[in-house]
């Protein structure tokens, strides 16, 4: 009997649909290899929906036909930190601002009238590496004069950290007033404080054991909510917290998880494998409804 790659983990309906918005997010972006990638990933897994298995498989072949190069590259050297991403954009806007001075101020007014979340981050991509004047006094208005969705703010602040600006950006977020020190900014989800990196692998560890799937999604979805609390009083209070809370936050993570990917899960369960005791339940309402309050407005747009 033949068996998959990743035959233990299993694609539940709700996964394959977060999984069909993700592909259509990259293929947007045009992120092909990353798509590829993905693509391969969930042929190799377990699942009951066989329109979508033969979905992906129809895909899969048509971006290896349209992209041979890049399906070639990821088959040869699957274990090979090709360039990195960010390399090849930055050598790519480079170029393109040379043959054109007027790139960078269409990509500044397409965001100005872009309301498609994806091609917003495209541009604010694009424009962490172009050399023009005014980058970063219109992108510092954007965010002061409008109330721009958390992850945008989150990424438009990486943009300026990334292009070498400093100073404060005042910003409304989630119904706050907050001040956010760009170069505090963290570049990438690596860069953020340690025992915010310890409550992902916390989760990690857990669902490893007790929930193989869930791994596959626990670290794309704490980078979405960091992004979406940053700088506010629920971020503030989560640097403040002691040892303890690492547990409180994973454990208010993996039931969102279970409760918005998968099939639901054991509240009372997961309390025991979090050690989450009745001195710690407090914190972990307040963790858990912020969590929620994160999902309703973010994660669920998905499903």
């Amino acid at each position: 009997m033949n068996s998959l790659p990743h035959e233990n983990v299993i694609l539940f309906p709700k996964t394959v649909e977060y999984y069909q918005y993700e592909l259509t997010r990259l293929l947007e972006a045009e992120r092909y290899a990353e798509a590829m990638k993905m693509l391969r990933f969930l042929l190799g897994c377990r699942s009951d929906d066989v329109t979508a298995r033969e979905e992906w498989q129809s895909l899969l072949g048509w971006l290896q036909m349209m992209f041979p190069d890049i399906a070639l590259k990821n088959q040869d050297q699957p274990d090979e930190e090709d360039e990195s991403e960010s390399d090849l954009l930055r050598q790519q806007m480079l170029a393109k601002g040379e043959q054109s001075e007027a790139y960078a101020q269409r990509l500044l007014e397409s965001i100005r009238s872009q309301h498609a979340p994806d091609k917003l981050m495209l541009a604010l991509d694009q424009l962490a590496f172009l050399e023009h004047p005014g980058i970063d006094e219109t992108l510092t208005g954007w965010l002061e004069e409008e109330e721009l969705h958390p992850l945008i703010q989150f990424k438009t602040l990486q943009t300026l950290k990334k292009r070498g600006a400093a100073g404060s950006v005042s910003i409304r977020k989630n119904g706050e007033d907050v001040i956010c020190d760009i170069e505090d900014t963290p570049e990438n989800f690596e860069r953020f404080p340690s025992q915010i990196q310890d409550i992902i692998a916390r989760v990690q560890e857990i669902s490893e054991m007790n929930h193989p799937a869930l791994a596959y999604f626990a670290s794309e979805m704490w980078n979405e909510f960091l992004a979406y609390i940053y700088g506010t009083s629920a971020y503030r209070q989560m640097l403040r917290q002691d040892a303890a809370c690492v547990d409180v936050w994973a454990a208010a993570l993996h039931l969102t998880l279970l409760e918005h990917v998968f099939e639901g899960g054991d509240k009372a369960e997961l309390m025991e494998l979090y050690g989450i005791t009745s001195e710690l339940s407090f914190q972990w309402e307040q963790s858990y409804r912020i969590m929620q309050h994160f999902a309703s407005a973010v994660f669920t747009r998905r499903l």
